[in-house]
């Protein structure tokens, strides 16, 4: 028990030089004669811990589902992925980013480093701390991982940190990576000189029932909907009306000074058009944001909370597919009425056919180990590679992840035949990376060209219905005292 570990150490060490939750610390009842006698601690007050905190409103004990808003979805249409859990030893994901300025990352991480060993807290995960605040995911038993967001909260800025807890089956992360990184997220250039802590730099955020109003009539308006996730998370599932991002990965988005550096999507649109951005968690968005602002885009707005926020609130309304995340699950459903296969929002990349699968697979050659999407049949008839070419991997031809999940270090297969399909046949010369990088151009400058082809199409069709709104103007214009007869313009 939590408590317990708290109790066996002495009270001096719980408080000198660090903030522990009043949640976490013994009751003054409960100790006799300082700390030497420290008395049990009924199981009844050890579970009133705060479980889940997704708005202003603290939330105790079995009211963790009191979180979702009178509005939202109930937790009988929400699938099992996204119904806060409630048992305080079940295993949970905790999701939050809070952007504040952080004198000195370096001695705070070693402090946050201290409190975790101190309780004793089992977490694993990704928590990123820089001088411009923190970036989390990570995941534990309930207790312990919300024990940990809690004491976070109650360091200086961070008081109005908002975080959001996920049920999970286990341990969702393999390992803790607390430390500090310059960057909360990969962006070319970095972001330490964006104004990212300034709310005011930043785009509007929207409540999720404002953003399931907006984006209803978002075609109607040429409301521009963003993508700025990476693009196979996109395949995975995206809101309707938002196009599939232009750069394989977010670090790629344009962050540049000419006028052309900006998304795609948004070169050809006035800059007093409403963009509406959204990604997994909120934090990418929130980012960029302030890049777009610098550029002179006015109207910007924001998903609160990020997508998962949404299809917990307001469900898969608008939405098409499943959704990636970045752990163990790799994807989770949007409805409750998704059983089995999580369908994907784009066909199988090899055969084209609409009973595409989720999770992603990254291909079985390890010198490609592309992400993609494939139906069964595909998965089975290529042994879990992405093409007919990597089939016949020159090196190393790893077992076929079918069902998805992580592939170790390639030297866990070298010598387990057993486990499937083995080609080794040494080097070549050419090094791994090299070969990633060349076949990653290649397939960048094909998108490049599938995008400046649809937006020449847009452009051809925003020129002819101009031209044909101009002739029609001129035909009912008075000339020489009566009508001017109506032209024909001829296709050329």
């Amino acid at each position: 028990m939590l408590l317990n570990n708290l109790l066996s150490k002495s009270c001096k060490s719980l408080t000198q030089g660090r903030i522990v939750p009043p949640s976490l610390l013994p009751h003054p009842m409960t100790l006799h004669q300082g700390c030497s006698n420290p008395v049990p601690e009924p199981r009844q007050q050890h579970q009133s811990h705060i479980l889940c905190r997704s708005n202003d409103t603290v939330h105790h004990g079995n009211a963790v589902a009191s979180s979702i808003s009178p509005s939202a979805a109930t937790s009988s249409s929400l699938p099992p992925q996204l119904v806060p859990p409630t048992d305080p030893s079940a295993y949970c994901v905790v999701n939050f980013y809070h952007l504040t300025q952080i004198a000195d990352p370096p001695a705070t991480v070693e402090e946050h480093h201290r409190f975790i060993e101190l309780l004793g807290l089992d977490i694993r995960g990704r928590i990123y701390i820089s001088s411009q605040g923190m970036n989390s995911q990570y995941g534990g038993t309930v207790e312990h991982a919300t024990a940990y967001a809690e004491w976070v909260k109650q360091q200086p800025g961070f008081q109005d940190l908002r975080y959001t807890v996920w049920p999970a089956e286990g341990h969702a992360f393999p390992k803790l990576r607390l430390k500090h990184k310059p960057s909360l997220i990969s962006l070319a250039g970095g972001m330490e000189a964006m104004p990212i802590t300034d709310p005011a730099a930043r785009a509007t955020p929207l409540e999720p029932s404002k953003w399931k109003e907006m984006i209803a009539q978002a075609q109607d308006k040429k409301m521009v909907v963003l993508d700025v996730r990476n693009d196979y998370e996109w395949d995975a599932g995206h809101f309707e009306g938002a196009e599939r991002p232009a750069e394989e990965v977010f670090s790629e988005t344009p962050v540049g000074e000419g006028e052309q550096e900006v998304p795609v999507y948004l070169r050809e649109v006035d800059k007093d058009t409403p963009v509406m951005m959204y990604c997994t968690g909120g934090i990418r968005c929130d980012v960029y944001s302030t890049f777009l602002r610098k550029k002179g885009y006015s109207n910007l707005y924001t998903l609160e909370g990020g997508i998962q926020n949404y299809l917990r609130q307001e469900g898969p309304a608008h939405w098409k597919g499943s959704l990636f995340v970045f752990d163990a699950r790799m994807a989770i459903p949007a409805s409750s009425a998704e059983t089995g296969a999580l369908p994907a929002a784009v066909p199988c990349s090899l055969c084209g056919s609409p009973d595409s699968q989720l999770p992603h697979v990254n291909c079985a050659n390890i010198d490609c180990n592309e992400l993609f999407i494939a139906c069964s049949t595909c998965k089975t008839r290529y042994n879990g590679c992405c093409c007919e070419a990597c089939k016949t991997a020159p090196r190393l031809l790893r077992p076929a992840k079918v069902d998805g999940g992580h592939y170790g270090a390639w030297g866990n297969y070298a010598d387990r035949d057993e486990m499937g399909p083995i080609i080794s046949q040494g080097r070549t010369r050419e090094g791994r990376v090299a070969r990633r990088a060349r076949r990653r151009e290649a397939l960048k400058e094909k998108r490049m060209d599938f995008v400046a082809e649809k937006l020449a199409r847009k452009k051809m069709v925003r020129d002819a219905m101009a031209q044909l709104e101009a002739l029609e103007v001129q035909a009912h214009q008075p000339m020489d005292g009566g009508l001017k007869a109506p032209q024909v313009a001829c296709a050329q």
